[in-house]
């Protein structure tokens, strides 16, 4: 399937495609060389956690497509695209190549079978325990990427028809979770943001101000640290220049802290060392999400696995 626009977007997968590392990390379900040139890749580590893989030499992962797109999360009823498959060695690094874009059957569709112009992929991990180089019943989850989805928009989509909240171009990327979707969040009002320069680099609270916080762990690492401002009950300036970020379900996140007012941007430049108030950053540790329009890590780093996996919600307050 033709990518609308794909040469226009590339750029804005960045370090994702990382063509110099080696495929011999994995074993794929079909030799790269028959499949030809990967269209978009994605490498990260595997580390062990948990139990439930730990009589398994090695697993399988892939990216699995949920038909219900935002809604739903339950692995089992996800699709799998079977050319994305690897089998990987517990702990070490991989890398995930997609050989053709996702077909009509991992687009999310309405009730009645229509489609919604949009695909929401995870990519997961289980113990491939018949061995037929695929996800089926006999088999069992493992393991998530935190905290990320992928999104595959063929083309052009306006606000009203995504999952996000914001128009979005064709393509396909990763989106931190969970997204705004339909909730209500606190509007800033402040345009001098609270005094606090968002995105900064910084090693503690203190250096964002007396209205800022300095993110360095939620359920992912934010490298050099954060500034931003955090949204409780007990929040009495919200910076109006922003964008909003709610915490996640699964997270590091302090008690009562409902969300995060990021760095906003339109393009990856955005997020770099000549981005509008995030200092003397490395180019490529951030990106703008294309849902959220806020400046978050770039995806990737550890997917661990053993025990339950567990699905973060697409959605702010989904279930």
């Amino acid at each position: 399937m033709a990518l609308l626009g794909i040469t226009k977007y590339a750029a804005a997968l960045g370090g994702l495609v990382l063509s110099s590392l080696s495929l011999g990390c994995g074993d794929a379900l079909i030799d790269s060389e028959f499949r030809g040139k990967a269209v978009w890749q994605f490498s990260g580590g595997l580390e062990r956690k948990g139990s439930s893989a730990d009589n398994a030499a090695s697993v399988r992962m892939a990216m699995f497509w949920n038909p219900k797109g935002e809604l739903g999360r339950d692995p089992t009823e996800f699709v799998e695209q079977l050319s994305t498959g690897v089998k990987q060695q517990l702990p070490s690094p991989f890398l995930i190549n997609m050989f053709e874009y996702p077909g009509a059957e991992h687009i999310a569709r309405t009730p009645d079978g229509r489609s919604r112009g949009f695909g929401i992929g995870r990519l997961l991990v289980y113990v491939d325990n018949d061995l037929d180089g695929r996800y089926s019943s006999g088999d069992s989850f493992a393991g998530i990427l935190p905290n990320r989805a992928f999104l595959y928009v063929p083309a052009d989509l306006p606000a009203w028809a995504t999952p996000t909240n914001s128009g979005l171009p064709a393509g396909l990327y990763p989106v931190a979770l969970p997204q705004r979707c339909d909730a209500s969040i606190p509007t800033g009002t402040d345009a001098d943001n609270c005094g606090v320069k968002l995105g900064s680099s910084c090693q503690q609270d203190s250096t964002c101000g007396s209205s800022g916080v300095c993110l360095r762990e939620t359920d992912v690492p934010w490298p050099t640290g954060y500034c931003a401002v955090a949204d409780s009950s007990t929040t009495t300036c919200r910076p109006k220049q922003s964008a909003y970020y709610g915490v996640p379900k699964y997270g590091l996140t302090p008690k009562g802290i409902s969300g995060y007012y990021l760095q906003s941007c339109q393009v990856d430049q955005d997020c770099g060392n000549m981005g509008i108030g995030m200092g003397n950053r490395d180019t490529g540790l951030y990106v703008c999400d294309k849902g959220l329009l806020a400046c978050v890590p770039q995806a990737g780093g550890k997917l661990p696995v053993g025990g339950e996996p567990d699905l973060e919600p697409f959605c702010i307050g989904g279930q």
